[in-house]
């Protein structure tokens, strides 16, 4: 169109021009020819200056002329010229829209893509918080659980502890009573000038064994072991019962080892439990914090890259410290594990 234009104002200048041409000869010539009234005596002079007159506006005209047709070329010089950048700037302009309608097209796509990765990334985040929330609950619950096993154990111990020292002592009372026994024991066979003999060696070496004391009285003649197995009687009976009660005793102490065995067993479980519940716990607060960082730079950095400049880009940022102090501000006091202090019970196991 604008070429048009251009086209037409030159054609209508050149056209103007060879008006205004084409008139100033037309006012020559009228002029020229209009008689003028001179004196007689100039007449002769006028003739002969006429031709003369002809030839320097026919010269004259031929030079206007040649310099009108050379304004002319000069002009569509100068319109082709204008034409060529006129076309030029439309075929630039035209790629530089269809450039931008191009990169438009391309940031509508990636701000879809965000959009769809933000709600993903948010239904993500979600999930991990209800995950994090049973986690934490389950871990609440074995806590919970594995305090009255650790307070049944310790109890257990201390009663344990309890009964072996009642057990220590009371063996303790028995051996001294057995001791005394054998010491009345030793004293009776001494005062027998018989029995001396036989029972010197291992009773003096303060042997609690019978077995050198029967081997000595069954070399004896049959009517001495009559005579000494009314004497003995009593001391074997009480002998006798010593010692069933103090198998029973031992009985009685292997079966509470066994059971402070399983019992260590069991707290040595527990507590492995609860280091593996602390260590899972440990692992998730670190992934889950690691998600939460994650999530956070993903979403701030496809932001900004949909933004595509500050005034954008200032939003997000906004946003994105919002969302950081509200996840941040989640009651992770509740992911605090309750510390178990192992160090008195065992010392009382040490004890043990």
């Amino acid at each position: 169109m604008m070429e048009e234009v251009s086209i037409r104002v030159a054609y209508d200048d050149s056209h103007i021009i060879d008006q205004m041409a084409e008139e100033e000869i037309l006012a020559c010539l009228m002029a020229e020819s209009i008689p003028k009234h001179t004196l007689p005596s100039k007449k002769a002079t006028l003739r002969d200056n006429q031709p003369q007159q002809q030839d320097d506006l026919i010269d004259r005209y031929q030079r206007e002329n040649r310099q009108l047709q050379q304004a002319s070329l000069r002009l569509e010089q100068e319109n082709d010229v204008l034409a060529h950048t006129l076309i030029t700037s439309k075929i630039s302009l035209r790629t530089d829209l269809d450039q931008a309608e191009d990169r438009v097209d391309e940031l509508t796509k990636e701000l879809l893509k965000t959009r769809k990765k933000l709600k993903n990334a948010e239904e993500e985040k979600r999930g991990k918080e209800e995950e994090a929330a049973q986690l934490k609950e389950v871990l609440r619950t074995k806590l919970d659980k594995a305090d009255p096993e650790v307070k049944r154990s310790s109890g257990i111990i201390s009663d344990y502890k309890q009964i072996c020292s009642q057990l220590t002592s009371r063996v303790e009372r028995q051996q001294a009573a057995h001791r005394e026994d054998l010491d009345k024991l030793r004293n009776a066979v001494l005062a027998c000038s018989r029995c001396r003999q036989a029972l010197d060696s291992p009773i003096m070496e303060g042997s609690g064994s019978t077995a050198p004391y029967q081997r000595s009285i069954s070399t004896r003649e049959p009517g001495q072991q009559r005579d000494q197995e009314t004497e003995p009687d009593q001391q074997t009976t009480s002998t006798r019962e010593q010692d069933q009660e103090m198998v029973y005793l031992s009985g009685q102490v292997t079966e509470l080892e066994k059971e402070l065995a399983q019992t260590k067993l069991h707290m040595v479980e527990a507590k492995c439990k609860i280091q593996e519940l602390e260590h899972q716990k440990g692992v998730m607060q670190r992934d889950l914090q690691t998600a939460r960082n994650s999530w956070l730079t993903k979403t701030v950095s496809s932001i900004r890259s949909a933004g595509g400049g500050p005034q954008s880009s200032s939003l997000p940022r906004g946003r994105a410290s919002a969302m950081g102090r509200s996840l941040h501000g989640l009651p992770l006091s509740a992911w605090s594990s309750r510390r178990l202090s192992w160090a008195p019970r065992k010392d009382r196991g040490g004890d043990v």
